[in-house]
C-alpha cells in the first residue's frame, strides 16, 4: 500500500515509517525538519521503499503532491509541539 506520513522524520513518525516498511508498504515522508531529522529515516531510506520530501505542509501544493504520489493512506503527524509557542501564538496553530 502507498502511504504518506507527514512529520515522518520525527520520533514517532520515523518509527511508524519503519513499521510500515516492515509490513511491506511504500512510504512517502514529508517533513520540514523543524523538529525531525533525516537521520531518523536512514534505515527506511536504505530499503528503497521510502521517499523523503523536505517541505512544509503549510506551503506545499498538497493537491499536486497527492496527485503525484497517490497515497492510499495518510498518517498526519506533522505538528508544532511547543505548548508555550501555542499559548503565545494560537492563530499559528489554528
Amino acid at each position: 500500500m502507498r502511504t504518506l506520513v507527514t512529520g515522518g522524520a520525527g520520533f514517532i513518525g520515523s518509527h511508524l515509517t519503519d513499521l510500515l516498511i516492515e509490513k511491506g508498504h511504500d512510504v512517502v515522508v514529508v517533513d520540514n525538519l523543524s523538529r525531525g531529522r533525516t537521520e531518523n529515516l536512514a534505515a527506511a531510506q536504505a530499503t528503497g521503499k521510502c521517499t523523503f520530501v523536505e517541505a512544509d505542509i503549510l506551503e506545499l501544493d498538497f493537491d499536486a503532491f497527492l496527485a503525484e504520489h497517490r497515497p492510499e493512506v495518510i498518517f498526519h503527524l506533522a505538528a508544532q509541539i511547543d505548548v508555550r509557542y501555542s499559548v503565545e501564538d494560537p492563530i499559528h496553530d489554528a
